[in-house]
């Protein structure tokens, strides 16, 4: 049950109400509150949804977001040619950019930014995406030159790239937050918590004391298409109190609540609820044997019982890739085969569990029935131990990074409408590999995914990861907001759950029902 404040008289809460939507209206202030997360200011490092959301308020790049179709347009550049070949793409910058700073911002800065993030040693988990760029990847991985990668600032408003071949959804990596500029000033910190200034290139900058636990962001006049920006001001608090969070929202003074909040709608119309390009999986972590031998997965993959463990699950399934037009239906493992997952364990060397170490399963919540099955499937058909190991948020993402493990348990949210960004990660030398997957053949099939049956290979690949149990899907989920959609404008329902703040706007005619 939620608490709410029931001793106030309902006239005052209505007054309260319409006071507190005038000024907004009037100052264009936007609340929005995300759940407790880890949090980069530096956009090189970002890697949690909200993240994403608070980068398209403060940064921009070449190309950018639609609000509604998430197909790229115009950002920094006001247009860009695309060579015969499909290999040679040449931006060109607006007229007059300037930083937040008042400095001008030249393609130089972009292509200092990129050289950055693909240096040897960094740790941005991003990078990878742009070992599509000739000499990017050998540049990152310390096997080329920095001088050898294809990007070129021709003049201050001219940036040219060159691929390593065609790439159809280059446009769409170039809208994430990890290949906007960074000012010169910032690019050999890591940590910007410190900084008494940051220059950005977005529709917004920061303001005033910047806090972990609260942002204050101001609507930058020096942005290229400011005029077009209606909030003034966005407050972005970090919040998981369902009580808290749903008295602040009857009473207008949070906005948006970006998922998360542990509570009920106070109305359905207010709950935006749509499709989202995600699937929640665990996976295997190869730094550790014996988790990377694939009969080892694959036997203890069949064990379990699928149909029970993804029952309670909203949008249960066995792939990883969710359904995208074109893309080939496929389907992982489904079906427990306790025969054929002990003859697997045998054949590796490890019959009926005999000397497998310990099974740890690390995940942010441990509660799980799904979790309890597994343990207690493994602990009565084997001779192992299984422990669960809860890490909560937000250092759950980098105790993932720090190996120890058997099993991690993710939701991922695909970066761009393309299935490479379900794929890209499982890919050897990628940024994203943190459980060091390694496979020829899967490698293969990606590097030749380009050609005009690039789906059905990406297809083959997914299958590898499948069978192989690297990956064991286990839902698809749905994005979740709480949101009054007649009261705010330029928010579109979209399947990567992104909705840049530059086209959020509230409604100058909408009036809070029984407040007159």
């Amino acid at each position: 049950m939620l608490k709410t404040k029931c001793s106030r008289p309902l006239a005052f809460l209505l007054f309260l109400s319409f006071i507190s939507f005038s000024a907004v209206a009037e100052e264009s202030k936007l609340t929005v509150n995300f759940s407790s997360s880890s949090l980069s200011l530096n956009p090189q490092y970002g890697f949690t949804t909200a993240e994403a959301q608070i980068y398209t308020a403060l940064y921009e790049g070449l190309v950018s977001y639609h609000p509604a179709t998430l197909q790229p347009r115009p950002g920094l550049a006001e247009s860009w040619e695309i060579g015969e070949e499909g290999t040679v793409y040449t931006f060109h910058l607006r007229r007059d950019l300037k930083w937040s700073s008042g400095e001008t911002l030249t393609a130089g800065h972009i292509r200092d930014s990129w050289l950055k993030l693909l240096s040897p040693g960094m740790t941005a988990d991003y990078a990878s995406l742009l070992d599509v760029i000739r000499g990017a990847g050998e540049y990152r991985t310390g096997t080329g030159e920095r001088d050898a990668v294809a990007i070129l600032a021709e003049d201050d408003r001219t940036l040219r790239v060159e691929l390593i071949k065609p790439v159809p959804y280059f446009l769409q990596i170039l809208c994430h937050y990890s290949f906007v500029p960074v000012h010169p000033d910032l690019l050999d910190r890591q940590d910007w918590w410190s900084e008494t200034e940051i220059p950005v290139s977005g529709p917004f900058l920061f303001s005033g004391e910047i806090r972990r636990n609260r942002l204050i962001l101001k609507k930058n006049d020096a942005y290229w298409d400011s005029e077009n920006v209606d909030l003034t001001e966005i407050r972005i608090q970090f919040s998981d109190d369902p009580a808290e969070l749903m008295d602040q929202f009857r009473l207008y003074e949070v906005d948006w609540i970006v998922s998360g909040w542990g509570g009920e709608s106070p109305d359905p119309q207010k709950l935006v609820l749509n499709p989202l390009f995600s699937t929640s999986y665990l996976f295997f972590n190869n730094n550790q044997k014996p988790w990377d031998d694939p009969r080892v997965r694959t036997g203890l993959a069949l064990l379990l019982p699928w149909e029970t463990i993804r029952s309670q699950e909203l949008i249960p399934t066995s792939r990883l890739v969710p359904t995208i037009p074109g893309y080939p239906v496929i389907r992982g493992i489904e079906a427990q085969d306790i025969k054929k997952g002990m003859s697997l364990l045998e054949e590796a060397g490890y019959p009926g569990g005999a000397g497998l170490p310990e099974i740890r399963l690390r995940v942010p919540y441990a509660e799980y029935e799904s979790l309890n099955t597994m343990k207690a499937i493994w602990e009565e058909l084997l001779d192992v131990s299984v422990v669960i190991e809860e890490v909560p948020f937000p250092r759950y993402f980098q105790a993932l990074k720090d190996g120890g493990y058997a099993l991690g348990q993710i939701t991922w949210i695909g970066d761009y409408a393309d299935p490479m960004t379900f794929l890209q990660m499982w890919q050897e030398g990628s940024s994203l590999n943190d459980a060091s997957y390694y496979d020829e053949e899967y490698n293969r099939l990606l590097n030749e995914s380009t050609s005009e049956d690039r789906l059905e290979k990406m297809a083959e690949a997914e299958q590898i990861l499948l069978d192989t149990a690297q990956v064991l899907p286990m839902s698809h989920s749905p994005a979740l907001n709480l949101i009054d959609l007649r009261l705010i404008d330029g928010w579109f329902a979209n399947v990567l759950d992104i909705h840049p703040f530059k086209y959020i706007r509230f409604h100058s005619s909408f009036v809070i029902p029984g407040s007159i």
